[in-house]
């Protein structure tokens, strides 16, 4: 056994490391995170692969332990996990089994634990509590740094920021220059206990740190979008966080409100991620109406310049709308809202905004002309525009106006049909339902059948819509009859097909023939998979019509012009056809 197994040896790395950072020590080692570079008897170094690297080297000096990590929670020379990985590959055999807990939980409710706890620490004499805090700090970087900063607020020191500033950094570097899907949430995870302890920072007396150190682990992960594979939203997550904990500490520190305007401005105009959306307005209490004069100052031309030399929509041009949103809200003023939006009337939602606004500012009347505007402007867009309606509504039902409701939804189903705007218009009339019901059915009807009116048939028109609603209401012998003379889309086809099959069998094969084809035709396996199942539908329905050779006469033209296609015939043989 050579030096370094010697000095690092089981039972003087549990002693170091302590039971829970030991066992996630060996869950690194386990999982093949730790990747060697050199050594010798007395020394080695090791990268520890996490989400994000760390470099880790072990030395026996003059008999005794030393070792180093680059870590953030190991920047004092704490013994961390990535530690504890480094050192199981000295000895795996014997050190890699986790040892038995050596404090097992009471048999006690936790109230009594935590009552017996009281009473034992209440006793401890003052050396002996300042002994065991020290052995803990020394294990926990977070209560160390909170009792550091604790000390130096009663001192009148502030934190060392340099040093803040490089456990952020380690923190959010990625690993080989990416984070992939795999690495994301213990990256994450990482990055939320650093946050975490942004947030002990404020709590002991350094909130002005806390929102500078805040504002620069935000612009870290505003980057980390460029390296992070971000599928589950954890920047989104890590952005909401720092942003409450800057607020926060805003709040507490009181800084100056023409300073933090600035920092506000850069922060919300240069960041991809929403932490800082409409700043102004989320900080009009911190910043009061100096520091939202200054934002307004800062921001007003550059608005002004952009909204006068673009058109359209543009990165620039909404970031810099956004800001302006923020210092409208911030005014608390519905007047300087409408002013700004009224250069970018562009979605329905910038109508459904002000209309709200005005509601809490108690002008209805005004309210409703917006909505009624927004509502007419899009009229086009049917897919944008059922929050402003249904704003709209609920406006009209305060006043008892439930039949002029009833009349919003009924124009958003005459200019575009469809079975989700039957079904909100049937909502909406209530016990009213019934007549409604035989009015749209009868104006859909009209509509398919007018001599000439070629656009409302077809898969796509307001006949597939009208075989959709009979479908829906059960009236299946006369969706059948519209879909046969004027047409409905594949999907439809395939659900009146569904519904005639015991009462109309050679109706629903006259439908299934065409779709096994064009199964067949997509030329994959799921695809021929789903084409013989349809095959054996047909089989069975031929022969409750009698008619047995519709089935074989098909399966005939099939082997005739798809025979070379194996995958699609070994279906078929394993059917025994």
């Amino acid at each position: 056994m050579g030096p370094l197994a010697e000095v690092f040896s089981r039972s003087t790395v549990m002693d170091l490391a302590g039971f829970a950072v030991y066992g996630r020590g060996v869950d690194y080692f386990r999982s093949g995170r730790v990747e060697p570079e050199a050594g010798g008897d007395s020394r080695l170094r090791a990268t520890v692969r996490g989400s994000v690297p760390y470099t880790v080297e072990l030395r026996a000096e003059r008999g005794h332990p030393d070792w180093s990590c680059t870590c953030p929670y190991a920047e004092d020379g704490s013994f961390c996990k990535h530690v504890v990985a480094v050192c199981l590959l000295l000895d795996p055999d014997g050190m890699e089994a986790l040892p038995e807990d050596p404090a097992p939980p009471l048999a006690v409710s936790r109230a009594e634990e935590v009552g017996l706890l009281a009473d034992h620490v209440d006793g401890l004499d003052r050396d002996r509590l300042v002994e065991l805090v020290l052995e803990v700090a020394e294990q926990d970087w977070r209560l160390r740094e909170r009792l550091l900063a604790e000390a130096r607020a009663t001192r009148g020191q502030g934190p060392d920021l340099a040093m803040w500033r490089r456990r952020i950094d380690a923190a959010f570097t990625p690993y080989d220059d990416f984070v992939p899907y795999q690495e994301a949430a213990a990256w994450a995870g990482e990055v939320h206990e650093l946050i975490d302890g942004l947030a002990e920072l404020c709590e002991a007396g350094h909130p002005e740190a806390a929102a500078l150190l805040a504002e620069h682990a935000h612009r870290r992960a505003d980057e980390a979008i460029g390296y992070v594979d971000d599928s589950d939203g954890w920047l989104m997550g890590i952005s909401e966080q720092l942003a409450e904990l800057h607020l926060r500490a805003c709040v507490e520190g009181e800084p100056d409100p023409v300073e933090l305007a600035g920092r506000l401005l850069a922060l919300e105009l240069t960041s991809e991620l929403d932490g800082f959306h409409r700043a102004a307005a989320t900080y009009a209490g911190v910043l009061g109406p100096e520091g939202v004069a200054e934002y307004q100052r800062l921001v007003e031309p550059r608005w002004d310049e952009v909204s006068a030399h673009t058109e359209g929509w543009s990165p620039q041009r909404f970031s810099l709308r956004e800001a302006m949103v923020g210092v409208a809200l911030a005014a608390g003023d519905p007047d300087e809202l409408i002013a700004v939006y009224r250069r970018d009337l562009q979605t329905p939602d910038v109508y459904l905004e002000i209309a709200r606004t005005l509601v809490a500012a108690g002008r209805d009347e005004e309210a409703e002309t917006w909505a009624r505007d927004g509502l007419e402007a899009f009229s086009e867009r049917s897919w944008q525009t059922p929050p402003l309606r249904e704003f709209l509504a609920g406006m009209l039902r305060e006043r008892g106006e439930r039949s002029a409701a009833v009349e919003l939804f009924w124009d958003a189903f005459v200019r575009a049909p469809s079975l989700t705007a039957y079904r909100r218009l049937l909502d909406e009339a209530g016990d009213d339902a019934p007549s409604v019901k035989a009015r749209a059915i009868e104006t859909l009807t009209d509509r398919v059948e007018r001599p000439g009116d070629e656009q409302a048939r077809g898969s796509s028109g307001p006949s597939g819509v009208l075989v959709e609603i009979l479908a829906y209401e059960g009236e299946m012998e006369r969706a059948w009859k519209v879909a046969t003379d004027h047409g409905c889309d594949r999907r439809m086809w395939l659900t009146l097909a569904r519904g005639r099959e015991e009462t109309h069998p050679l109706d629903a094969i006259g439908v299934y023939q065409p779709e096994t084809f064009r199964l067949i035709e997509a030329k994959k396996n799921a695809t021929y998979r789903q084409a013989v199942d349809l095959l054996s539908r047909i089989r069975r329905l031929a022969r409750q019509a009698d008619e047995p050779q519709r089935f074989e006469d098909i399966l005939e033209r099939i082997r005739a012009e798809h025979g070379r296609k194996r995958n699609l015939m070994k279906l078929i043989d394993q059917k025994g056809w």
